[in-house]
């Protein structure tokens, strides 16, 4: 009985050694695991330290900012195929933007100042509830027009040739000004640019304008023909367009690359304008204009 006693007892202490020693080495492995995540940490908090300082000191002076913003909502359709009685159309709405640059020109001008490329992408939207919105590059001469109106030109003998170019030009609408990853600007030092297309002067002295469209509804029939279709906001309260439907946020990203090649971006965040709600002004009056001013309304940082 004492030996088969002795053999209990000695078992029982093997397994508590054998535990002690397994909660030991969970105990150890825990430790080195909240070391290595300490240690990580703290490296991570020094490499963001050491990058906020960096910035800081990239950017101990503003070179580049977005001091103006000009933008003009209005809507308008494409006529789709005549029907008797009725009318049959595709209602958008649109908002042109107008971005103007300083480069602080008047304090001083040289390599710094001036760029040698610029591009946007990163485009965001955030609504609508209804349609599908897109964003494009646009003619500055074409600013605050209504462009697409119809499936096709319709051209006759009777249109003198600017006539027949205008046509031309404006009905054969395409995606190649759309942006869909990025918006490449030609860069120029001199000579006129070519304003059907994103071009730009070194200084910045043209604005970016770019155009924000909503195609709303596809063949919506308005009834109503006793009296004319208006192309431009009107259209939105005939058509049954619902402004809260249509909200829209818009974000891009800027980019610039100077003459020493250090590099600045500008993230432009956007609430395409409907009304004012001091003024009672609505884009149901026809159109709605809204101008963003202000010293470092959007300022470039510099990263690197």
């Amino acid at each position: 009985m004492r030996n088969k006693t002795t053999v209990i007892v000695n078992g029982d202490q093997k397994y508590k050694i054998k535990r002690k020693i397994f909660i030991s080495v969970v105990l150890l492995i825990v430790l080195v695991l909240m070391l290595q995540v300490t240690i990580s940490v703290k490296l991570m908090n020094k490499r963001l330290d050491e990058e906020r300082n960096s910035i800081y000191k990239l950017n101990s002076k503003t070179v580049f900012s977005i001091d103006k913003i000009v933008l003009y909502s209005s809507a308008s359709a494409i006529e789709n195929a005549e029907k008797r009685a009725v009318w049959n159309i595709d209602p958008y709405q649109f908002t042109d933007i107008a971005i103007y640059i300083n480069n602080r020109k008047d304090e001083y001008f040289n390599y710094e100042n001036t760029i040698k490329e610029m591009y946007i992408d990163n485009v965001k939207f955030s609504g609508p509830e209804i349609g599908f919105p897109n964003l494009y590059y646009k003619d500055i001469n074409d600013f605050g027009k209504s462009l697409y109106t119809t499936t096709e030109a319709k051209l006759t003998n009777e249109d003198t040739s600017e006539e027949k170019s205008l046509k031309t030009r404006i009905f054969e609408k395409t995606d190649e000004n759309k942006i869909n990853d990025k918006l490449t600007f030609e860069v120029l030092n001199d000579g006129e640019l070519d304003y059907s297309k994103p071009e730009t002067y070194t200084d910045c002295s043209h604005p970016i304008t770019l155009e924000y469209v909503n195609n709303i509804k596809e063949n919506h029939i308005i009834s109503d023909i006793n009296s004319d279709i208006t192309y431009n906001g009107t259209l939105l309260r005939k058509s049954g367009v619902i402004l809260s439907e249509i909200k829209t946020s818009l974000s891009f990203r800027i980019t610039l690359i100077n003459n020493y090649d250090q590099e600045f971006i500008a993230n432009v965040y956007l609430e395409i304008p409907f009304e004012d709600t001091i003024t009672g002004e609505t884009i149901y009056d026809g159109s709605f204009t809204k101008k963003i001013e202000g010293k470092n309304t959007f300022k470039f940082l510099r990263i690197k």
